[in-house]
């Protein structure tokens, strides 16, 4: 690669890694600002979590894959900028919000403009970059989650407690209409398959790419691993700020800040040395037993971080968690990129992320809010419609709410038992088989 290419390849990652930082700033507020939000409309756990989940995965899945298809064929810089562009002013509108369905369209909205991004964007990266760096590039294009964790949370925070919840949407919406126009004024569109000595051709039959994918056991296997460890991931970060409010007492800003700061260097550093460990390791089936302990290192993690009474000692537990969990974005990327060729792979990224948000985003907070709703209610008996009605933080309301919540996350951990046996598995297929490279 000429020191021409080679710089023009990294500034486009920068680009794309650095909307992929707003891209989760916007998609996460929802988690971080649930507090005040379920203060202020009256909100249930369920509601939030429906909120923050199936309002936005619902959308987002479905969307994911026409739009990828789209991708094999026209200007992936063009569906990237107006992506950008429309979750980024359905953001914004989420502020502007007075009743529930109104937050609800605004949140579907976000899900159908960040449907477009990832599935372009990967497959822009996997034409930059060779297959012996490519888990790399993807996992610091996947840097974005951390990064996007920390400063949402951060900015969230205390944009909230200053401004209120409503100018936090606003305020951290509207930037990603100015990326928007950059990428659709800088970026430029790289030849499909240049990084694998494959000539530019028309992308195959979508049941082609449906059936390779789906006759490769080594990726069913991480495909539903990724997912699993994404229900239990999402459930986690999306009450994490609302759990340490409640049972720290903590204000807004320094529980928003707190978890920030240890999410995001968890995640980061999970999935960088995930990334690493996919390109350096030979043998392919090693990756997959490296997402496996990752998700078991979480699972244990997890739950003794719930089990802490202080905020150090669950940051303590907490930060090898998410560093845990989160081993298994570069093995699940690198292996979808290459169970099919450089024109289908917008396409295998869009049905993974299909299955990870729909299912992942979907169900996990949903899940947590509808158990966490349930185990308050019944800790509170006949005294649970009196804490429904009123605004007030009387003791009984608050410990049972915060006990409600815990327990719901300590069940929600559990997938990433399911998620590790998966991985197992996926890795005794790459052992017995390499995934399919050719296309038809």
């Amino acid at each position: 690669m000429s020191i021409t290419r080679r710089a023009g390849a990294r500034f486009t990652l920068f680009l794309l890694t650095l909307v992929y930082v707003v891209n989760f700033v916007d998609r996460q507020l929802i988690g971080i600002l649930g507090q005040p939000m379920k203060a202020e409309l009256g909100l249930s756990d369920k509601q939030l979590g429906l909120l923050g989940g199936l309002s936005f995965a619902l959308f987002n899945a479905l969307l994911s894959l026409p739009i990828a298809r789209l991708a094999e064929r026209r200007s992936r810089i063009a569906i990237i900028a107006w992506s950008v562009g429309l979750w980024s002013l359905a953001t914004a509108a989420c502020g502007l919000a007075r009743t529930v369905p109104q937050l609800v369209l605004g949140r579907m909205g976000v899900g159908i403009g960040e449907a477009g991004y990832a599935p372009a964007a990967q497959s822009l990266i996997a034409d930059l970059w060779p297959s012996r760096r490519r888990a790399t590039a993807l996992a610091i294009f996947s840097l974005g989650v951390p990064i996007g964790i920390l400063f949402g949370a951060v900015a969230g925070g205390w944009i909230a407690e200053l401004l209120g919840w409503r100018s936090a949407f606003v305020m951290l919406g509207l930037p990603g209409v100015a990326l928007a126009i950059l990428i659709g004024l800088a970026l430029r569109e790289p030849e499909r398959g240049a990084q694998d000595a494959i000539a530019e051709s028309s992308p195959p039959d979508f049941r082609w790419v449906v059936r390779t994918l789906w006759s490769n056991p080594a990726f069913r296997h991480m495909a539903a691993g990724a997912t699993l460890a994404s229900i239990g991931g999402y459930g986690i970060t999306y009450f994490s700020v609302p759990l340490l409010m409640r049972t720290q007492q903590l204000p807004l800003h320094t529980a928003a800040t707190g978890f920030g700061i240890v999410a995001g260097l968890g995640i980061g550093i999970g999935i960088a040395a995930g990334g690493l460990i996919a390109d350096k390791l030979r043998q392919k089936d090693a990756r997959a037993i490296t997402a496996a302990g990752g998700t078991m290192i979480g699972l244990l993690f997890f739950l003794a971080a719930l089990g802490q009474s202080s905020p150090v000692a669950i940051a303590m537990f907490a930060l090898p968690a998410f560093c845990g969990a989160h081993l298994y974005f570069g093995p699940v990327y690198a292996a979808t990129a290459d169970s099919v060729g450089p024109h289908a792979r917008a396409t295998a990224v869009a049905i993974l992320l299909m299955v990870m948000n729909g299912l992942g985003l979907g169900i996990g907070p949903t899940l947590v809010g509808m158990l966490s709703d349930h185990f308050t209610t019944s800790a509170l008996g006949d005294q649970a419609a009196m804490c429904a009605t009123a605004r007030s933080t009387q003791d009984l309301c608050s410990q049972a709410s915060a006990a409600g919540l815990t327990r719901a996350l300590r069940i929600d951990a559990l997938f990433y038992i399911w998620a590790s046996v998966h991985f197992l598995l996926g890795a005794r297929a790459l052992k017995a088989d390499q995934p399919h490279s050719s296309e038809r």
